[in-house]
């Protein structure tokens, strides 16, 4: 019940303001498109809650503060490919053809802080929408039954919505294992949504074109060192887990 009426939100509000109450200012159209998805989704979430009798806290979106460390450095680790794949991938393409990739299709030059602040929030809202409504709600919802039945069918109905595939046509296989399996599963064994919204962030490649435009001309320069960033970041991440892993199993074995 809940994924239907998502669904009808989410392509429904879409359509209307695509076809219906579109305006000649692009930004706006993006702000409307999502502020409706939320405040239409925040309203279901209310009602499921309400026939089954639960309350309203934040620990029902995965916002807490106990495991916000692990559930950045696993999601973080796990979402290292990203871009290490993009490194390897200007050496290979350029630059030049990766910055055209990462480019949002409503930001031109020069980049306003306007517009710099507007894409933060813009993705901020979009995390929080993809993974804890999107995620973290419905796991809460099913959590008595298997974990790995809901995992697989969270990600499963997840890959639907985000980009809203069945519009745009954009079933990305990278955006489903990681962002729609990986990151369901991380909070599967984490319950913190939080970690995982800002691991998304630090992957979100259209988001950094923005941040790296500020600079200008030397916008593909910085695109370079802040991806290099993002990996050491990742790398960071695992190098941790790693650490803390090999520490627990020794401290088991004693």
């Amino acid at each position: 019940m809940f994924y239907l009426l998502v669904y009808l939100i989410v392509y429904g509000s879409t359509l209307i303001i695509k076809y219906y109450l579109k305006t000649s200012y692009i930004l706006l159209d993006l702000a409307a498109t999502i502020g409706i998805i939320f405040t239409g989704i925040f309203l279901v979430t209310i009602l499921i809650l309400k026939l089954n009798d639960e309350k309203l806290l934040p620990s029902i979106f995965g916002i807490r503060r106990d495991n916000l460390r692990n559930s950045f450095l696993l999601a973080t680790a796990l979402s290292t490919p990203i871009p290490l794949f993009w490194l390897i991938g200007i050496q290979i393409v350029g630059i030049d053809t990766l910055l055209v990739a990462a480019k949002p299709s409503w930001v031109n030059f020069p980049i306003s802080l306007g517009i710099l602040i507007f894409a933060v929030l813009f993705w901020g809202l979009v995390g929080t929408v993809a993974f804890a409504f999107w995620q973290a709600f419905p796991y809460e919802l099913v959590r008595d039954i298997s974990p790995r039945f809901a995992v697989l069918w969270i990600a499963i109905l997840w890959s639907g919505l985000y980009n809203t595939p069945l519009l745009t046509g954009k079933l990305d296989p990278v955006d489903i294992l990681f962002f729609g399996f990986l990151f369901t599963w991380v909070y599967h064994k984490t319950r913190n949504s939080v970690g995982i919204v800002l691991a998304y962030l630090l992957n979100e490649n259209p988001l950094w074109w923005v941040i790296a435009a500020v600079f200008g001309a030397n916008s593909g320069i910085a695109f370079v060192v802040l991806l290099i960033f993002r990996l050491l970041v990742c790398l960071v991440s695992t190098g941790l887990l790693i650490r803390e892993t090999i520490y627990k199993t020794s401290s088991d074995s004693l």
